[in-house]
C-alpha cells in the first residue's frame, strides 16, 4: 500500500501549484458564475423580470443566447456549420453532428454552458469520430493487439472484449479531452475563463482534491489508476500516489499534449497507458473487470451503447431531464470503470473491516459523487433541460429571424399634455426575415399565417389577390425604371471654356471664339426604398389589401433595377391585451432577400394588434440610417390611423405619441432620407378623417398625403412621380 499524506499540510503546500505549460483544472476563479459574458451581455441578459408573453420561457433571449454560443463555437473551431441547438426530445445529445446545450441558462449556469459548448463544438471539430468506430471494435488491429498482448505476457484469454474496449475508450476520453482542450485554450486564449468555468463546475470538486492529497484513491485497481488520470491536470495531482502512475503521466505527457495532431494518435497513446496500468496490476486474472453485456452482432460491427442507427441510447435523469453524449463512438456504456473493484473498496472501512462513522460515510459519498460527475463529463452524459417540442420550435424560429428586443420610448421635448408616460420606456421586438419555422411557430400570433392555406382560401373562393396583382403592376413600373440604370453623358459646344472641339476650329478666322466644348456624365445614383406598414388590426380588409398591392409592386419593380433596393416592414403588436408589445417586422430586404423566394410568403404576414407607430421606428431606426448611407433614401409609410398601444410600462397615445413620431421622423429627415406618408382610408370625405388630418400633419409634415382605397391611381401616380428618373 502507497503511503498516505497529511491532507491539511499538502493542501496548504500545494494549493498554488500551476503548470506553466498547460491550464489547470485547478485554477479557481474569483469572477462570477458569467463574469466572462457580462461585458458584452446587456445588463438585463439574464434576468428573467423581462420574460415576455411566453409563459416563463423568453424564447427572445433563449434566441439570444443560442446565435451567442453559437458564435463562439463558430470563432474557436473555424466552422461555420456546426449547428447549435435546445435539448428537445431525441435531440438531447450531441451526436457529432451538432452542439446541444440545456435550456436552462441563468448566471449559474452561462459561462459553463459556454465553456461546454465549446468543448464539444470543438470535438466536432477535431476528433475523427469515424477513425474511432474502426480503431474501437472487437476485430480492429488495435483490440487484436491487446488481446495478443495478454496472451503473451500474462499467459491469459481476453474473455470479454467489450469490456477491455471499454476501458481503453476511457482513456481515449481523457487523453482527447486534454488535447482538444489544450487546442482551444492555446489558439483562442480569449475563451479561457470559459473553459475554466466548465471545469470548476465539472471537474474541480474540494472533495477531488482531498482525495488527491489524503491518498484515499490509492488502491491498486483499474479505478484508482483512471481517477489519478482523470485528474492529471489538477495542481493536486500525486504521481507516486500508485505504482508506475509517473511514466503513465510521462507518457501521456499533458505539458506536450498537442504533439498528438490526431485521435488516431490518440488512441495508440491510449493503448500504450492501458497496458502500463495492467502490467501493473498482474494482469486481468488478479483484477478482473465487470463483465460488459455483449452487444456486438455476428459481423463485429456495432459498438457498446449503439443503436442501429449509430444513435447513442438514453436515460432518463431528474426532474425530466436526459443524458447526452458526446458521440455514440465516445460513449461508455457498461464502464467498467463505475464498478466496484476486486479488492473490495467499495466496502466499509476501505476494505479492513473497520465500521465507518457517519461523517466519513458522507465524506465518501460526496467524493463519489464528484467522482462520477468527472466521469460523466468524460463520456458525454451530462444532464440537459429539455425544451418541449413547441418551444424549441419558436426558439428556432426566433434564432432564424434574428428576434430581438429593442429599448423604446422615453422623454419628447415638446409633450407638455401626456406626462403620465413622459420618461416611460418598453420593449419592442424586432423581427428580421420571414421563414417557414417562424410562420408555422406561431410565435407572432395574429400577424402570421400559413402562407400557403392563405393563398389556397383566394384561389378556392374567388377573392381579390392583391399579391398577384401588385406583381403584375411591379413589373410595369419595373419596365419603366430599367432607365435608371442607364449612365449618360450630354455634350455641349460652342462653351467659352472646355476642351477644344477640332469640328471648330476653322470659326475661329471668323471670329468665333466658343470652340470649346463640355461633356456632363449623369452616373447612377444607388436607391433605397423602405417601405412600412402599418399592420394593426384597423388595417383589415381593403385598405390591407391596398398596402399589399402597393408594396408588392414596389418590391417587385426593385427587383429588376439594379441600382434600387427595397425594404418592407409591417409593425403592430403582438400577444394578449393584458400583456402585449410592439412589433416591427422586417418581412423583405432586396439585399439579401430573392424576390421570387419572397413573394409566396407574403400571404403569410396579416394585420392584427394596436399601432405602436413611432415606437417602431425607433426600434430600427440605426438600421435605417445606416441603410441609407450613400444613398438616395426613401421612407414610405402607409397607415389609416394615429399611433395607438399599451402595457404595463408605457401608454402611447395622444399628444405624446403624435410628438414621438414625428420626433423618428425628424431623425429621418435630418440623415437626408425622404419621407413620404399616405393615410389610406374606405372614405376620404368622413368626418374622422378631417380630424386626423392635422395631426397626421403633425407625424410626417407636407409630404403627407390621403389615399382613397377606391382610388388606388392617386397612390400610383405618386410613386411614379417619386421613382422615375427625371
Amino acid at each position: 500500500m502507497t503511503k498516505k499524506f497529511s491532507s491539511k499540510a499538502l493542501i496548504k503546500k500545494y494549493s498554488k501549484w500551476t503548470s506553466p505549460a498547460y491550464y489547470s483544472t485547478g485554477y479557481k476563479s474569483t469572477h462570477s458564475s458569467y463574469g466572462n459574458s457580462s461585458f458584452w451581455m446587456d445588463d438585463d441578459f439574464l434576468d428573467s423580470g423581462i420574460e415576455k408573453l411566453t409563459n416563463s420561457i423568453d424564447y427572445i433571449k433563449l434566441a439570444g443566447y443560442k446565435r451567442a454560443i453559437g458564435n463562439f463555437v463558430r470563432i474557436v473551431t473555424g466552422k461555420d456549420d456546426i449547428p447549435v441547438m435546445y435539448s428537445s426530445g431525441n435531440d438531447s445529445y450531441t451526436d457529432g453532428t451538432k452542439v446541444v446545450i440545456s435550456s436552462k441558462l441563468d448566471e449559474n449556469e452561462f459561462d459553463s454552458t459556454v465553456g461546454l459548448a465549446l468543448h464539444e463544438g470543438s470535438h466536432i471539430a477535431l476528433t475523427d469520430f469515424k477513425k474511432l468506430k474502426t480503431l474501437l471494435t472487437t476485430n480492429s488491429y488495435l483490440s487484436q493487439s491487446i488481446v495478443e498482448w495478454h496472451k503473451n505476457i500474462f499467459n491469459e484469454d481476453v474473455t470479454n472484449q467489450w469490456a477491455m474496449i471499454a476501458q481503453v475508450k476511457d482513456l481515449v476520453n481523457i487523453i482527447e479531452d486534454r488535447r482538444i482542450d489544450r487546442f482551444v485554450y492555446d489558439s483562442a486564449p480569449g475563451y479561457q475563463g470559459y473553459y475554466q468555468s466548465l471545469y470548476e463546475k465539472y471537474f474541480n470538486a474540494k472533495e477531488i482534491d482531498q482525495a488527491l492529497l489524503d491518498g484515499s484513491k490509492t488502491e491498486l485497481n483499474w479505478d484508482s489508476y483512471l481517477f489519478h488520470i482523470c485528474n492529471f491536470s489538477n495542481p493536486n495531482r500525486q504521481l507516486d500516489a500508485l505504482p508506475g502512475l509517473r511514466s503513465i503521466w510521462n507518457k501521456i505527457s499533458i505539458p506536450t499534449i498537442s504533439r498528438l495532431k490526431s485521435t488516431s494518435e490518440v488512441a495508440l497513446i491510449a493503448v500504450e497507458v492501458y497496458k502500463m496500468i495492467w502490467s501493473e496490476l498482474g494482469g486481468l486474472k488478479t483484477n478482473v473487470p465487470q463483465q460488459a453485456p455483449e452487444q456486438e452482432d455476428q459481423d463485429g460491427q456495432d459498438g457498446p451503447g449503439t443503436s442501429g442507427d449509430n444513435e447513442i441510447e438514453m436515460s432518463e435523469g431528474q426532474n425530466g431531464e436526459e443524458g447526452s453524449g458526446i458521440d455514440p463512438d465516445l460513449d461508455m456504456q457498461g464502464d467498467s470503470s463505475s464498478s466496484s473493484d476486486s479488492n473490495g473498496s467499495e466496502q466499509e472501512g476501505e476494505g479492513n473491516g473497520t465500521p465507518q462513522t457517519p461523517k466519513e460515510r458522507k465524506a465518501k459519498q460526496a467524493l463519489e459523487k464528484a467522482i462520477q460527475k468527472q466521469k460523466d463529463f468524460l463520456n458525454g452524459n451530462i444532464k440537459k433541460k429539455k425544451l418541449s417540442k413547441s418551444d424549441a420550435q419558436k426558439i428556432n424560429a426566433a434564432a432564424e429571424s434574428n428576434m430581438s428586443y429593442q429599448t423604446v420610448g422615453g422623454d419628447v421635448p415638446n409633450d407638455t399634455e401626456n406626462t403620465i408616460s413622459k420618461g416611460k420606456k418598453t420593449q419592442c421586438m424586432v423581427v428580421k426575415g420571414i421563414t417557414d419555422t417562424l410562420v408555422e411557430s406561431n410565435i407572432l400570433g395574429g400577424h402570421a399565417y400559413n402562407a400557403r392555406s392563405q393563398k389556397d382560401h383566394i384561389i378556392k373562393y374567388g377573392k381579390k389577390d392583391s399579391i398577384a396583382e401588385g406583381i403584375v403592376l411591379g413589373t410595369l413600373l419595373g419596365k419603366r425604371l430599367k432607365t435608371r440604370d442607364e449612365d449618360r453623358s450630354i455634350k455641349n459646344t460652342r462653351m467659352e471654356t472646355g476642351r477644344i472641339d477640332r469640328r471648330m476650329i476653322a470659326e475661329l478666322g471668323f471670329g468665333n471664339d466658343r470652340v470649346f466644348s463640355q461633356t456632363i456624365h449623369h452616373t447612377v445614383t444607388p436607391s433605397l426604398i423602405h417601405i412600412s406598414i402599418d399592420a394593426s388590426g384597423s388595417m383589415s380588409g381593403s385598405k390591407w389589401e391596398a398596402a399589399m398591392k402597393t408594396s408588392v409592386a414596389v418590391a417587385k419593380a426593385a427587383s429588376m433595377v439594379a441600382s434600387l433596393d427595397c425594404i418592407i416592414s409591417v409593425r403592430g403588436s403582438y400577444g394578449s391585451w393584458s400583456n402585449q408589445s410592439p412589433l416591427m417586422w422586417v418581412v423583405y430586404d432586396s439585399r439579401k432577400d430573392k424576390f421570387n423566394i419572397i413573394k409566396d410568403k407574403m400571404y403569410a404576414v396579416n394585420a392584427a394588434g394596436s399601432t405602436p407607430e413611432g415606437l417602431c421606428y425607433q426600434a430600427v431606426m440605426k438600421d435605417i440610417i445606416e441603410s441609407a448611407n450613400g444613398k438616395e433614401a426613401f421612407f414610405i409609410n402607409i397607415c389609416d390611423g394615429e399611433p395607438g398601444y399599451s402595457d404595463d410600462n408605457i401608454s402611447y397615445g395622444g399628444e405624446y405619441a403624435i410628438q414621438h413620431t414625428a420626433l423618428q421622423i425628424k431623425k429621418m429627415h435630418q440623415a437626408g432620407i425622404k419621407t413620404l406618408a399616405y393615410f389610406v382610408c374606405e372614405d376620404i370625405n368622413s368626418s374622422y378623417i378631417g380630424r386626423a388630418k392635422d395631426n397626421f400633419r403633425k407625424m410626417y409634415g407636407n409630404n403627407s398625403e390621403f389615399i382613397d382605397t377606391n382610388n388606388l391611381t392617386q397612390l400610383s401616380n405618386s410613386l411614379n412621380k417619386l421613382f422615375v428618373r427625371k
